[in-house]
């Protein structure tokens, strides 16, 4: 993903960098700053009496943290420079994933004595920029000598990598919560299309067997989307009424641990599910406070069962035809080619399906067919061809089940889509 010209609050934590800040300025007696990749401020805690305060919004100074952004984002380390004022700063990028995202200063300082020539240079550097700066601008900049200079821009340098590992699960949590939110808008934009629309009033019971499965099986991915299918149905029930999700998400959360304890997970690893579950109930928790939570969850679930899940024979037969159902879905499969495929008789592969996975190879081919048909229907493929890309060969049968397992037919679910 290319996060460069993300708004910056939209994938770093402002609330707690300003915490970070004000007991990073507190220790060193420093100013520190945040700018994005142009050099535009976001963030600052200075002193009362700041030098870079009076000079804030310079067209100079900001070419020039652009410019020494660049060199520590190209050295992959802090950087020293000289400011346009006559005084030194340190600069480092902060880097996720590998690309710059932002820049951090702290200063400014002057590595030598502040004498009357100190003074009358600094002032007059400040004028040609067009800016007066009074004495105790001046006097609050701190001396320090090279060896506190170095040891400044190590600090700097742990902040920083510091905040881009957080940052990093930060992110990673504020792109799950979109994607959450995406799904949720698509399943309900489709729930408006069921002729139809059933109560809910507990959780599909034919998905149970099937995401046990997935994550004794080691696919966290099949996992998650099968759990995303559970959020979905919580979401679009409540119509946005906060205390419903909260009660419902509780319930699901309950689900999970007996979930993990019939796969074979030790009642001590869902301590943590079980805690993290009760902050579901809060009387403060937002919104996003309750979707980060429900993905803490969800993660914790899915590395509790995975971490004990079994090693036996049949699970890796299962896994080698989901595995193969999922890669070769629109060719035209039938169980006796499948059983040949992963070398098990087609009566053993069938008990499997049933079995550990609570539905039937059709059953699960055809749900496979399904998703990969909504998919290309919502990029606006045809429906003549999306029936021929997931595998049916006559128009009129795929017209039928979709509009069985979906509630409308795959015209109306496209032109829906699109209107959005």
């Amino acid at each position: 993903m290319n996060i460069k010209n993300v708004n910056l609050r939209e994938i770093l934590n402002f609330r707690e960098l300003e915490k970070l800040f004000k007991n990073y300025s507190k220790t060193s007696g420093l100013d520190v700053s945040l700018y994005d990749l142009s050099g535009s401020e976001q963030l600052s805690v200075r002193g009362e009496r700041s030098l870079c305060e009076t000079m804030r919004g310079s067209c100079v100074c900001r070419e020039k943290i652009e410019q020494s952004g660049r060199k520590a984002d190209e050295l992959k380390s802090s950087y020293i420079y000289e400011t346009p004022c006559g005084l030194v700063m340190c600069i480092a990028a902060v880097r996720i994933d590998g690309q710059a995202v932002a820049y951090i200063t702290t200063g400014p300082v002057v590595l030598w004595e502040k004498d009357e020539y100190f003074y009358a240079e600094m002032r007059d550097r400040c004028l040609s920029m067009g800016v007066s700066v009074d004495q105790g601008a001046i006097d609050s900049v701190r001396q320090v000598d090279c060896e506190v200079m170095t040891s400044i821009s190590e600090m700097l340098r742990v902040l920083v990598e510091y905040m881009a590992g957080e940052e990093r699960k930060y992110l990673e949590q504020r792109l799950e919560i979109s994607r959450m939110n995406l799904e949720r808008l698509r399943i309900q934009r489709e729930m408006q299309l069921k002729e139809s629309q059933p109560c809910y009033n507990k959780y599909p019971t034919e998905l149970e067997k099937e995401l046990i499965a997935y994550v004794q099986l080691g696919d966290k991915t099949g996992a998650r989307g099968i759990i995303n299918r559970f959020l979905n149905e919580i979401f679009s029930y409540a119509s946005g009424d906060l205390e419903i999700i909260k009660a419902k998400l509780y319930e699901f959360s309950a689900f999970l641990s007996r979930s993990a304890v019939e796969a074979g997970a030790p009642t001590s690893a869902l301590t943590d599910i079980v805690k993290k579950s009760s902050r579901l109930l809060l009387d403060n928790i937002d919104f996003q406070d309750l979707c980060a939570s429900t993905i803490e969850i969800m993660e914790n679930f899915i590395a509790a069962v995975y971490e004990s899940r079994s090693k036996r024979v049949s699970s890796a037969h299962l896994a080698a035809a989901i595995r193969y159902i999922n890669a070769n879905y629109s060719d035209n499969l039938d169980l006796e080619s499948l059983a040949q495929n992963v070398f098990v008789s087609s009566c053993y592969l069938s008990h499997l399906f049933r079995n550990e996975m609570g539905t039937t190879f059709s059953d699960y081919l055809t749900r496979v067919r399904l998703e990969a048909a909504k998919k290309l229907l919502m990029e606006g493929s045809s429906v003549d061809k999306t029936a021929e890309e997931v595998g049916y060969n006559d128009g009129n049968y795929f017209i039928k089940i979709f509009k069985k397992y979906v509630g409308v037919t795959p015209a109306k679910y496209r032109k829906s889509l699109m209107q959005n």
